[in-house]
Protein backbone atom coordinates (compact mmCIF):
# COMPACT_ATOMS: atom_id res chain seq x y z
CA UNK A 1 0.00 0.00 0.00
CA UNK A 2 2.81 2.41 0.58
CA UNK A 3 4.43 1.81 -2.46
CA UNK A 4 1.41 2.47 -4.07
CA UNK A 5 0.57 5.65 -2.43
CA UNK A 6 3.80 7.01 -3.49
CA UNK A 7 3.04 6.28 -6.84
CA UNK A 8 -0.11 8.94 -6.89
CA UNK A 9 2.03 11.25 -5.29
CA UNK A 10 2.22 11.30 -1.90
CA UNK A 11 4.68 11.39 0.58
CA UNK A 12 4.33 8.38 3.33
CA UNK A 13 5.15 7.79 6.98
CA UNK A 14 5.35 4.56 8.45
CA UNK A 15 4.95 3.99 11.98
CA UNK A 16 6.30 0.89 13.17
CA UNK A 17 4.36 -0.81 16.30
CA UNK A 18 5.69 -4.01 18.65
CA UNK A 19 8.67 -4.45 16.94
CA UNK A 20 10.35 -7.44 18.43
CA UNK A 21 13.54 -6.09 20.53
CA UNK A 22 16.50 -7.85 18.89
CA UNK A 23 14.92 -7.48 14.75
CA UNK A 24 17.67 -4.98 13.29
CA UNK A 25 16.22 -1.86 11.87
CA UNK A 26 18.69 -1.18 9.27
CA UNK A 27 17.30 -2.09 5.82
CA UNK A 28 13.93 -0.18 6.81
CA UNK A 29 16.03 2.87 7.51
CA UNK A 30 17.49 2.82 4.56
CA UNK A 31 14.30 2.70 2.99
CA UNK A 32 12.12 5.07 4.93
CA UNK A 33 15.18 7.46 6.07
CA UNK A 34 13.66 9.82 8.44
CA UNK A 35 9.78 8.75 7.53
CA UNK A 36 10.43 5.71 9.68
CA UNK A 37 9.38 5.78 12.89
CA UNK A 38 9.69 2.94 14.94
CA UNK A 39 7.75 2.54 18.73
CA UNK A 40 9.80 0.06 21.02
CA UNK A 41 7.82 -1.04 24.59
CA UNK A 42 10.63 -0.75 26.75
CA UNK A 43 9.53 0.16 29.55
CA UNK A 44 8.18 -2.10 32.28
CA UNK A 45 4.41 -1.90 31.72
CA UNK A 46 4.56 -2.23 27.97
CA UNK A 47 6.38 -5.70 28.67
CA UNK A 48 3.60 -6.36 30.74
CA UNK A 49 1.36 -5.58 27.96
CA UNK A 50 3.46 -7.86 25.59
CA UNK A 51 3.53 -10.77 28.19
CA UNK A 52 -0.56 -9.96 28.49
CA UNK A 53 -0.73 -10.39 24.73
CA UNK A 54 1.74 -13.76 24.93
CA UNK A 55 -1.14 -15.24 27.53
CA UNK A 56 -4.20 -13.75 25.98
CA UNK A 57 -3.09 -15.39 22.43
CA UNK A 58 -2.35 -19.19 24.15
CA UNK A 59 -5.77 -19.02 26.24
CA UNK A 60 -7.80 -17.61 22.74
CA UNK A 61 -5.99 -20.47 20.84
CA UNK A 62 -6.54 -22.98 23.89
CA UNK A 63 -10.09 -22.42 24.48
CA UNK A 64 -11.20 -20.91 21.20
CA UNK A 65 -12.08 -17.04 22.72
CA UNK A 66 -13.20 -14.11 21.50
CA UNK A 67 -11.16 -11.11 22.73
CA UNK A 68 -11.53 -7.64 23.52
CA UNK A 69 -10.51 -5.51 20.59
CA UNK A 70 -8.36 -4.06 22.46
CA UNK A 71 -6.32 -6.65 24.20
CA UNK A 72 -3.47 -6.44 22.15
CA UNK A 73 -3.25 -2.53 22.35
CA UNK A 74 -0.15 -1.44 24.95
CA UNK A 75 -1.08 2.71 25.54
CA UNK A 76 2.51 3.70 25.25
CA UNK A 77 2.18 3.43 21.35
CA UNK A 78 -0.81 5.91 21.51
CA UNK A 79 1.69 8.21 23.53
CA UNK A 80 4.51 7.51 21.24
CA UNK A 81 2.33 8.85 18.67
CA UNK A 82 1.39 11.40 19.84
CA UNK A 83 4.81 12.64 19.92
CA UNK A 84 5.40 11.87 16.29
CA UNK A 85 1.98 14.31 16.07
CA UNK A 86 3.18 16.99 17.75
CA UNK A 87 6.28 16.75 15.04
CA UNK A 88 4.73 16.32 11.76
CA UNK A 89 1.12 17.16 10.15
CA UNK A 90 -0.73 14.40 8.45
CA UNK A 91 -4.02 14.80 6.02
CA UNK A 92 -4.45 11.04 6.75
CA UNK A 93 -3.57 8.27 8.97
CA UNK A 94 -4.07 4.52 7.69
CA UNK A 95 -4.12 1.96 10.88
CA UNK A 96 -3.90 -1.46 9.92
CA UNK A 97 -6.02 -4.33 11.74
CA UNK A 98 -8.69 -3.03 14.29
CA UNK A 99 -6.78 -3.90 17.57
CA UNK A 100 -5.15 -1.09 16.85
CA UNK A 101 -8.24 0.89 16.48
CA UNK A 102 -7.64 2.70 19.23
CA UNK A 103 -4.85 4.79 18.33
CA UNK A 104 -7.59 6.88 15.90
CA UNK A 105 -9.42 8.52 18.87
CA UNK A 106 -5.71 10.62 19.43
CA UNK A 107 -6.02 11.70 16.11
CA UNK A 108 -6.96 15.38 15.34
CA UNK A 109 -10.28 16.18 13.71
CA UNK A 110 -8.51 17.31 10.62
CA UNK A 111 -6.75 13.76 9.91
CA UNK A 112 -9.04 11.17 7.62
CA UNK A 113 -8.55 8.31 10.23
CA UNK A 114 -8.90 4.92 7.93
CA UNK A 115 -9.08 1.21 8.90
CA UNK A 116 -7.29 -0.88 6.61
CA UNK A 117 -9.16 -4.21 8.43
CA UNK A 118 -6.99 -6.97 5.88
CA UNK A 119 -9.63 -9.34 7.32
CA UNK A 120 -13.25 -10.38 9.07
CA UNK A 121 -12.45 -11.42 13.10
CA UNK A 122 -15.96 -11.34 14.20
CA UNK A 123 -16.26 -15.23 15.80
CA UNK A 124 -13.25 -16.21 13.47
CA UNK A 125 -12.60 -18.88 15.96
CA UNK A 126 -15.42 -20.55 15.14
CA UNK A 127 -14.35 -21.15 11.26
CA UNK A 128 -11.31 -22.89 12.77
CA UNK A 129 -13.81 -25.10 15.04
CA UNK A 130 -15.98 -25.69 12.33
CA UNK A 131 -12.93 -28.03 10.32
CA UNK A 132 -11.51 -29.40 13.58
CA UNK A 133 -8.55 -26.63 14.00
CA UNK A 134 -7.50 -24.90 16.59
CA UNK A 135 -7.77 -21.25 16.91
CA UNK A 136 -5.22 -18.80 14.77
CA UNK A 137 -3.83 -15.23 15.06
CA UNK A 138 -7.10 -13.26 16.70
CA UNK A 139 -10.99 -13.78 16.95
CA UNK A 140 -13.15 -11.24 18.43
CA UNK A 141 -17.24 -10.44 18.81
CA UNK A 142 -19.21 -8.53 16.76
CA UNK A 143 -19.87 -5.74 19.09
CA UNK A 144 -15.94 -5.20 19.71
CA UNK A 145 -15.53 -5.38 15.88
CA UNK A 146 -18.35 -2.66 15.85
CA UNK A 147 -16.59 -0.11 18.09
CA UNK A 148 -13.15 -0.63 16.37
CA UNK A 149 -14.90 0.39 13.61
CA UNK A 150 -16.62 3.40 14.54
CA UNK A 151 -13.31 5.16 15.51
CA UNK A 152 -12.67 5.46 12.24
CA UNK A 153 -13.91 7.76 9.79
CA UNK A 154 -13.67 5.33 6.70
CA UNK A 155 -13.20 1.90 6.61
CA UNK A 156 -10.78 -0.40 3.89
CA UNK A 157 -12.26 -3.85 3.13
CA UNK A 158 -10.55 -6.67 0.74
CA UNK A 159 -12.73 -7.77 -0.79
CA UNK A 160 -16.70 -7.57 -1.50
CA UNK A 161 -18.28 -10.00 1.11
CA UNK A 162 -15.72 -8.45 3.77
CA UNK A 163 -17.47 -5.00 3.04
CA UNK A 164 -20.72 -6.53 3.33
CA UNK A 165 -19.63 -7.70 6.88
CA UNK A 166 -18.80 -4.39 8.02
CA UNK A 167 -21.41 -2.37 6.87
CA UNK A 168 -23.59 -4.48 8.53
CA UNK A 169 -21.75 -3.51 11.52
CA UNK A 170 -20.45 0.48 11.42
CA UNK A 171 -22.54 3.68 9.66
CA UNK A 172 -19.43 4.99 8.53
CA UNK A 173 -18.64 4.11 4.66
CA UNK A 174 -16.79 1.11 3.57
CA UNK A 175 -14.64 0.99 0.72
CA UNK A 176 -13.12 -2.08 -1.01
CA UNK A 177 -9.55 -2.34 -1.78
CA UNK A 178 -7.75 -5.29 -2.57
CA UNK A 179 -4.30 -6.75 -2.75
CA UNK A 180 -1.55 -3.73 -3.93
CA UNK A 181 0.54 -5.58 -6.20
CA UNK A 182 1.38 -5.05 -9.66
CA UNK A 183 1.76 -7.64 -12.49
CA UNK A 184 4.90 -8.80 -12.01
CA UNK A 185 7.27 -8.49 -15.08
CA UNK A 186 9.53 -10.86 -17.40
CA UNK A 187 8.07 -14.06 -15.92
CA UNK A 188 4.88 -14.78 -18.06
CA UNK A 189 5.69 -16.46 -21.41
CA UNK A 190 3.90 -16.47 -24.78
CA UNK A 191 5.59 -20.01 -25.19
CA UNK A 192 3.25 -23.29 -23.76
CA UNK A 193 4.41 -24.30 -21.01
CA UNK A 194 6.57 -27.50 -20.56
CA UNK A 195 7.05 -29.14 -17.49
CA UNK A 196 4.56 -30.87 -14.58
CA UNK A 197 5.59 -29.16 -11.67
CA UNK A 198 2.38 -27.95 -9.84
CA UNK A 199 3.29 -25.22 -7.03
CA UNK A 200 1.96 -24.56 -3.64
CA UNK A 201 3.41 -20.88 -2.14
CA UNK A 202 2.68 -20.66 1.68
CA UNK A 203 3.81 -20.01 4.92
CA UNK A 204 3.09 -22.55 8.36
CA UNK A 205 -0.06 -20.92 8.75
CA UNK A 206 -2.41 -23.53 9.82
CA UNK A 207 -5.26 -23.10 7.39
CA UNK A 208 -2.32 -23.83 4.71
CA UNK A 209 -1.47 -27.05 6.33
CA UNK A 210 -4.80 -28.10 6.27
CA UNK A 211 -5.32 -27.42 2.43
CA UNK A 212 -2.05 -28.93 1.36
CA UNK A 213 -2.52 -32.05 3.67
CA UNK A 214 -6.60 -32.54 1.67
CA UNK A 215 -4.62 -31.68 -1.93
CA UNK A 216 -2.05 -34.50 -0.89
CA UNK A 217 -4.67 -37.09 0.21
CA UNK A 218 -7.57 -36.52 -2.10
CA UNK A 219 -6.38 -34.98 -5.12
CA UNK A 220 -2.63 -35.74 -6.08
CA UNK A 221 -3.15 -39.29 -5.98
CA UNK A 222 -5.19 -38.89 -9.07
CA UNK A 223 -3.59 -36.64 -10.95
CA UNK A 224 -0.29 -38.73 -10.93
CA UNK A 225 -2.20 -41.85 -11.52
CA UNK A 226 -2.81 -39.76 -15.13
CA UNK A 227 -0.03 -38.01 -15.05
CA UNK A 228 2.88 -39.87 -13.65
CA UNK A 229 5.62 -37.57 -13.36
CA UNK A 230 2.97 -34.84 -12.04
CA UNK A 231 5.15 -33.00 -8.58
CA UNK A 232 3.58 -31.13 -6.03
CA UNK A 233 6.56 -28.63 -5.52
CA UNK A 234 5.56 -26.92 -1.62
CA UNK A 235 7.66 -23.41 -1.29
CA UNK A 236 7.65 -21.38 1.94
CA UNK A 237 7.34 -22.23 5.82
CA UNK A 238 4.60 -25.10 4.91
CA UNK A 239 7.58 -27.49 3.46
CA UNK A 240 8.17 -27.71 7.10
CA UNK A 241 4.78 -28.86 8.03
CA UNK A 242 4.25 -31.35 6.10
CA UNK A 243 6.24 -34.70 7.20
CA UNK A 244 7.35 -37.56 6.22
CA UNK A 245 8.26 -38.89 2.51
CA UNK A 246 5.69 -38.55 0.17
CA UNK A 247 6.03 -39.80 -3.08
CA UNK A 248 5.38 -36.58 -5.78
CA UNK A 249 5.90 -34.32 -3.03
CA UNK A 250 8.70 -32.11 -3.03
CA UNK A 251 9.99 -29.30 -0.23
CA UNK A 252 12.32 -26.48 -1.14
CA UNK A 253 11.37 -23.81 2.09
CA UNK A 254 12.38 -20.63 1.44
CA UNK A 255 13.93 -19.61 -1.38
CA UNK A 256 15.67 -16.18 -2.87
CA UNK A 257 13.97 -16.04 -6.65
CA UNK A 258 10.47 -16.67 -6.27
CA UNK A 259 9.77 -15.83 -9.49
CA UNK A 260 11.56 -18.48 -10.54
CA UNK A 261 9.35 -21.35 -8.92
CA UNK A 262 6.87 -19.94 -10.93
CA UNK A 263 8.54 -19.55 -14.37
CA UNK A 264 9.09 -23.10 -14.10
CA UNK A 265 6.04 -24.38 -12.65
CA UNK A 266 2.89 -25.27 -14.39
CA UNK A 267 0.13 -25.13 -12.36
CA UNK A 268 -0.36 -23.35 -9.38
CA UNK A 269 -2.36 -24.34 -6.66
CA UNK A 270 -4.31 -23.32 -3.55
CA UNK A 271 -6.13 -25.61 -2.06
CA UNK A 272 -7.28 -24.23 1.15
CA UNK A 273 -10.94 -25.48 2.15
CA UNK A 274 -11.91 -22.40 4.90
CA UNK A 275 -10.50 -18.94 5.47
CA UNK A 276 -11.59 -15.49 5.75
CA UNK A 277 -10.41 -12.23 3.65
CA UNK A 278 -8.64 -12.24 0.36
CA UNK A 279 -6.03 -15.30 -0.36
CA UNK A 280 -3.06 -13.34 -1.17
CA UNK A 281 -1.43 -16.37 -3.06
CA UNK A 282 -4.39 -16.45 -5.29
CA UNK A 283 -3.82 -13.43 -6.20
CA UNK A 284 0.38 -13.43 -6.21
CA UNK A 285 -0.58 -16.30 -8.83
CA UNK A 286 -2.55 -14.01 -11.15
CA UNK A 287 0.27 -11.23 -10.61
CA UNK A 288 2.98 -13.89 -12.15
CA UNK A 289 0.65 -15.01 -14.99
CA UNK A 290 0.60 -18.29 -13.76
CA UNK A 291 -2.59 -20.90 -14.61
CA UNK A 292 -4.32 -21.30 -10.99
CA UNK A 293 -6.72 -23.86 -9.94
CA UNK A 294 -8.06 -23.19 -6.54
CA UNK A 295 -11.02 -24.15 -4.01
CA UNK A 296 -14.41 -21.81 -3.63
CA UNK A 297 -12.41 -20.52 -0.35
CA UNK A 298 -9.37 -19.34 -2.23
CA UNK A 299 -11.05 -17.37 -4.96
CA UNK A 300 -13.15 -15.66 -2.40
CA UNK A 301 -13.14 -11.65 -3.40
CA UNK A 302 -11.86 -13.47 -7.28
CA UNK A 303 -15.17 -14.68 -8.55
CA UNK A 304 -15.44 -12.50 -11.23
CA UNK A 305 -12.06 -14.38 -12.93
CA UNK A 306 -13.91 -17.83 -12.15
CA UNK A 307 -13.47 -19.73 -15.40
CA UNK A 308 -11.50 -16.87 -17.36
CA UNK A 309 -8.27 -16.04 -15.48
CA UNK A 310 -8.38 -18.76 -12.96
CA UNK A 311 -10.07 -22.14 -12.11
CA UNK A 312 -12.52 -22.92 -9.20
CA UNK A 313 -12.88 -26.40 -8.17
CA UNK A 314 -16.08 -27.73 -6.35
CA UNK A 315 -14.84 -31.15 -4.98
CA UNK A 316 -11.57 -32.86 -4.85
CA UNK A 317 -12.30 -34.63 -8.08
CA UNK A 318 -12.84 -31.53 -10.04
CA UNK A 319 -9.55 -30.58 -8.57
CA UNK A 320 -7.89 -33.47 -10.22
CA UNK A 321 -9.86 -33.08 -13.49
CA UNK A 322 -8.69 -29.60 -13.59
CA UNK A 323 -4.93 -30.08 -13.20
CA UNK A 324 -5.04 -33.22 -14.91
CA UNK A 325 -6.52 -31.65 -18.05
CA UNK A 326 -3.78 -28.26 -17.81
CA UNK A 327 -1.28 -30.88 -18.03
CA UNK A 328 -2.15 -32.11 -20.63
CA UNK A 329 -2.53 -28.69 -22.76
CA UNK A 330 0.41 -26.92 -22.16
CA UNK A 331 -1.55 -24.24 -25.07
CA UNK A 332 -4.36 -24.51 -22.63
CA UNK A 333 -1.79 -23.52 -19.44
CA UNK A 334 -0.25 -20.79 -21.95
CA UNK A 335 -3.73 -19.02 -22.55
CA UNK A 336 -4.47 -19.33 -19.53
CA UNK A 337 -1.45 -18.05 -17.27
CA UNK A 338 -2.19 -14.38 -20.70
CA UNK A 339 -5.83 -13.85 -18.79
CA UNK A 340 -4.57 -14.20 -15.30
CA UNK A 341 -1.75 -11.50 -15.68
CA UNK A 342 -4.51 -9.18 -17.69
CA UNK A 343 -7.19 -9.40 -15.02
CA UNK A 344 -4.60 -9.15 -12.41
CA UNK A 345 -3.22 -5.91 -14.25
CA UNK A 346 -7.03 -4.55 -14.36
CA UNK A 347 -7.63 -5.39 -10.11
CA UNK A 348 -4.88 -3.51 -9.42
CA UNK A 349 -5.96 -0.59 -11.40
CA UNK A 350 -8.99 -0.63 -9.90
CA UNK A 351 -7.65 -1.27 -6.61
CA UNK A 352 -5.42 1.87 -6.83
CA UNK A 353 -8.20 3.91 -8.22
CA UNK A 354 -10.18 3.36 -4.97
CA UNK A 355 -7.36 4.21 -2.59
CA UNK A 356 -6.29 7.26 -4.73
CA UNK A 357 -10.25 8.60 -4.38
CA UNK A 358 -9.87 8.00 -0.52
CA UNK A 359 -7.01 9.96 -0.04
CA UNK A 360 -7.61 12.49 -2.57
CA UNK A 361 -11.01 13.13 -0.64
CA UNK A 362 -8.91 13.79 2.35
CA UNK A 363 -6.72 16.38 0.64
CA UNK A 364 -9.68 18.01 -0.56
CA UNK A 365 -11.98 18.26 2.53
CA UNK A 366 -8.72 19.90 3.79
CA UNK A 367 -8.03 22.63 0.92
CA UNK A 368 -11.52 23.61 1.03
Amino acid sequence: MADTLESIGQEVHFLYLQQPLRNSDVSMQQHWQERLHVFRGLAPASFIHRLKRKLLRISGRMFGLNLSVDSYFDPACARYLDRVLAQHQFDVVIVSYIFYSRLLEILPDSVLKVIDTHDVFSDRYRLYREHGQPGEFFSTGRVEEAKALERADAVLAMQEKDQSHFASLTSKPVRVVGHLAQTVPNVLSDEPLSGNGILFVGGPMRINVHGVTWFIDHVLPGVRGAVPDAELWLVGGVSDQIRGRIPGVRRFGFIDDLGDSYRKAAVVINPQQFGTGLSIKSIEALQYGRPLVTTESGARGLEEADGSALLTAGSADEFRDLIISLLRSPPSRSALGRAAAEFARRYYQRNVESLAGLVNSAISRRSS
